[in-house]
């Protein structure tokens, strides 16, 4: 048995029904519901960085669907019957949308709050959160037995790298604005 479906079942052997429940809600925020969230929070303190934010994000999904397509990996609980499907996913595994959404949704608010505070407090809890954040999505859709842990880190790279291009071509296109109207 592969090393990775190993891991997802002792996850789910070890999870309850009020864990599976609890993870089920928590990976909503690596989707839509996360996407909304974190554009309010970016829209307000930067609202042109909310903008390439939302590109980003709609180009960084696109690009998924397509690996996802070119990769065609089954999902765990389709591969081995031991793996349960808690997350009602269908598709394929790799990369994880959800990882992906997380990472970009980390990058883009820590780059925000980086930009925006004075805080050296406010900042520190910000980067916490903003690497746990991913990992816990990533460790929610291993226990719903959708993803395997390289999914998630695949997931994870590919949504800080696309906010990480995105950041830096926003702050070169800022730059060269700015001498422009000079």
């Amino acid at each position: 048995m592969d090393f990775e479906a190993k891991i997802i079942i002792f996850l789910q052997s070890n999870a309850s029904t009020g864990w599976i429940t609890l993870f089920q809600f928590i990976t909503l925020f690596g989707s839509y519901l996360g996407f909304l969230i974190f554009f309010a929070v970016i829209f307000f303190r930067d609202k042109r960085l909310s903008v390439v934010f939302v590109i980003t994000f709609i180009l960084a999904s696109i690009f998924n669907h397509f690996l996802k397509l070119i990769i065609m990996r089954d999902r765990p609980f389709v591969t081995y019957s031991q793996i349960i499907n808690y997350g009602n996913e269908e598709g394929y595994s790799t990369p994880s949308g959800h990882s992906n959404c997380a990472g970009l949704f980390a990058t883009f608010l820590f780059y925000t709050f980086l930009t925006t505070t004075k805080s050296k407090g406010t900042k520190a809890l910000c980067g916490i959160f903003c690497v746990l954040f991913p990992l816990l999505i990533g460790y929610s859709r291993m226990v719903l037995g959708v993803h395997y842990l390289s999914d998630v880190l695949i997931g994870i790279a590919e949504g800080v790298i696309f906010g990480l291009i995105a950041i830096v071509l926003y702050k070169l296109i800022q730059k060269r604005k700015f001498l422009y109207n000079r």
